[in-house]
């Protein structure tokens, strides 16, 4: 360990050897133990987004402060969550940020909550769409266009996927919503609502559910030795009520706080 050998050769030189040896009793375990987990980042102001090179906002500032507290340090790298997803089924990748979850995911996820919203599906339609929309049974029929692996919601995860067409950002859904390609687009607050608003009508239907939002250590990566440490550390600052001011610092709405007991009661999403 370079540089373990450089601080004990810096900070002994000159010392008593009975004080060389309590400065190596106290150093030696916080440098055997002290690890670099690697996390990913992605674009999504102000809860996350990069500021040149430097990983930022709400959450990164949020879980770095918690691991530092833990005695450990993150290499944020830049990535979309489909490849996030794809790195962490692999274990290359320690923990996840700013995601819901499903019952796919907790095979390869282990997640830590830090806040719940209700979140709304709002669909829009074609120019040249003339039906109605006031259910899922409307939508059964529909070519439905949707951001690749991003999920909406429980009900719209039953939906037959061979009436779905993927893509991978939503500036592509308004293209073909435009052309007609596809008969409806599903979006909300998360995935870029402000697009579709002034160009496309809006459906009547509205789908509302409670959502979860969590972090996650990932199974076969390297956190997850300190996977409880870092659940109770989350739980005491939600507690104390210090997750709100990191939404706070960034002029965002912190999500709420509810009690644990109601919310093991709430399906996992995204």
């Amino acid at each position: 360990m370079p540089i373990l050998n450089f601080l004990v050769e810096k900070e002994c030189r000159g010392l008593l050897m009975g004080k060389c040896l309590i400065f190596l009793l106290v150093l030696i375990p916080f440098a055997l133990f002290s690890e670099t987990f690697t996390s990913h980042c992605r674009n999504y102001p102000p809860e996350l987004y990069f500021d040149g090179n430097k990983c930022i906002g709400v959450i990164p500032d949020l879980v770095s402060d918690i691991v530092s507290e833990l005695g450990h340090d993150i290499k944020w790298l830049n990535a979309p969550w489909v490849r996030s997803y794809r790195e962490a089924k692999k274990g290359k990748v320690d923990i996840l940020i700013r995601h819901s979850m499903t019952a796919e995911r907790e095979s390869v996820l282990r997640a830590i909550t830090y806040g719940y919203d209700t979140r709304h599906l709002t669909f829009f339609v074609a120019p040249n769409f003339n039906g109605e929309i006031t259910s899922y049974a409307d939508l059964a029929n529909l070519n439905i266009g949707a951001i690749r692996g991003v999920f909406y919601s429980p009900k719209f995860s039953n939906l037959d996927p061979n009436t779905l067409t993927l893509v991978g950002t939503s500036e592509q859904l308004v293209a073909m919503l435009e052309l007609g390609r596809i008969d409806v687009v599903v979006t909300s607050a998360s995935q870029r609502i402000e697009l579709f608003e002034q160009r496309f009508a809006k459906a009547d239907f509205v789908d509302s559910f409670t959502n979860a939002f969590y972090i996650s250590v990932v199974k076969g990566g390297n956190a997850m030795p300190i996977y409880d440490a870092l659940a109770a550390k989350m739980l005491e600052y939600r507690k104390i009520g210090k997750i709100s001011q990191y939404y706070e610092k960034y002029g965002a709405v912190p999500p709420q706080q509810e009690d644990d007991v109601n919310a093991r009661k709430l399906l996992p999403t995204q």
